[in-house]
Formats: C-alpha cells, structure tokens, sequence
C-alpha cells in the first residue's frame, strides 16, 4: 500500500506562501498585510500555547532572513541601479515580515 504523503508543518506552509508573495516583488507594507492575514489565520488553527510556538519559529527565523537579506544589499554593484532597488526592497520586505510576527507575540491571545 502506497503510503500518503506527509503534509507540511504550518510553518513549512507558511513560509511557502511567503516565498510565493515574494516572488511578485510586493511592497514591505503589502508584505506587513499578508503577513498579517497569515496571523489571523494561524490564531484559528492552534491553541495559545501553539501560535506562540509557531509564531516564534517564524519570528526567528524571517529574523536571520532580514539579516542575509540586508547584508546582501551590499553584495550588488553600485552600478546595477535595478538590481539594488530589488535587494533592496526584499530586505525591506524581510525586514516587515519579521516584526508582523514580533507584533504579533506581542498582542495579548485572542480567544
């Protein structure tokens, strides 16, 4: 018998949907939005104790990706104008992503 295949973690999935948001290039305050979305939706799906986990994990780890992110803004020429714009807002955007999930851990559970 084949065996299914496992789905998964919620933060796999959101970090999957993220990815796929910034593939259209978006701004950090549509990112802050989405990322907001995806809050709501993952207080529906856990208990506190949970969302706490799951927010946290996504906290941290969009936290390194600001940093990587940031640093490499430096790594593109000067010269290549469209190119730095481009890093440039992805940092941005990475940069908003983790503090929509730092807000969040910071708002008391709805329940």
């Amino acid at each position: 018998m084949a065996k299914q295949p496992q789905r998964p973690s919620v933060q796999q999935e959101v970090a999957q949907r993220i990815t796929r948001l910034m593939q259209k290039n978006p701004s950090p305050g549509r990112m802050t939005i989405e990322v907001e979305n995806i809050i709501a939706g993952l207080r529906e799906q856990g208990d506190e104790e949970q969302v706490r986990g799951w927010l946290e994990e996504m906290r941290d780890g969009f936290a390194e990706a600001a940093e990587q992110a940031a640093e490499a803004i430096d790594e593109v020429e000067v010269t290549k104008k469209a190119e730095r714009r481009m890093a440039e807002n992805a940092a941005a955007c990475m940069a908003a992503i983790r503090d929509a999930f730092g807000r969040a851990l910071a708002e008391p559970a709805l329940a």
